[in-house]
């Protein structure tokens, strides 16, 4: 189950932060699994609800989904900006990961990519937190829902139907590290082909790429390690 997870959350991402080419309705009944070497294979159905994302916009979403993986607060509130919201960035920041922000706030301090509840099933506390935010700011969600661009209102529903994907599998996956992987590597590709003008421009955004692939590798090679010791 886990390994399904983990193909899915990595297929949508890849066409979110690669491809741009979205298909935003990925509820269970349009995901099939087929097995291929002994391995699981996804095949989409229902191609009527896909989406083209502009650039400009791929690029700035990414951009918030690295700063939320590195914790990186003030990258947050850049990114967030550029998407259009400002003063109500943890609230979105909260939406987008489905976790409190005082959590990304715990993360810069420890430099972890996740808290211990952050990586397994949600508790009573969590649902509860994610709740009260829901009514105490219901009238701020939906100012926020009104300034947020019309694509990422189609990748909300996308990030929902996932999230339900991950329920209905109980094995949930650490979507923040997927999803900033991909989107790490949006940023990379983007800084290479706009920004490296010379070739100390282009070593230093390769360093800093091969920066965040080795957090990632060393986050997953802990995560197995203590998947090994339960």
């Amino acid at each position: 189950k886990s390994e399904v997870a983990k193909l899915i959350s990595s297929v949508f991402n890849s066409q979110v932060f690669l491809s741009g080419f979205v298909h935003c309705d990925p509820h269970p009944a349009n995901c099939l699994l087929r097995a291929k070497n002994g391995k699981p294979e996804l095949v989409l159905v229902d191609h009527g609800l896909y989406k083209q994302l502009d650039d400009n916009f791929r690029i700035k979403y990414a951009e918030l989904w690295r700063a939320l993986m590195m914790a990186d607060l003030e990258g947050i509130k850049s990114a967030c900006s550029g998407l259009g919201v400002t003063n109500m960035y943890p609230l979105f920041a909260a939406m987008l990961t489905a976790r409190p922000y005082d959590e990304i706030i715990e993360r810069s301090k420890t430099g972890s990519f996740s808290t211990p509840s952050s990586v397994t099933p949600e508790s009573q506390a969590d649902k509860a937190v994610i709740r009260g935010y829901a009514k105490q700011f219901l009238t701020e969600i939906f100012a926020l829902l009104g300034v947020l661009p019309r694509q990422m209102l189609l990748l909300l529903k996308m990030n929902d139907c996932l999230r339900h994907i991950d329920m209905a599998l109980d094995s949930p996956t650490n979507t923040l590290v997927i999803a900033g992987k991909y989107a790490s590597k949006a940023v990379y590709m983007h800084q290479m082909q706009t920004q490296g003008t010379t070739a100390i421009d282009r070593i230093q955004y390769w360093i800093e790429y091969i920066k965040v692939l080795l957090r990632i590798s060393l986050h997953d090679w802990m995560q197995a390690l203590h998947g090994l010791k339960l």
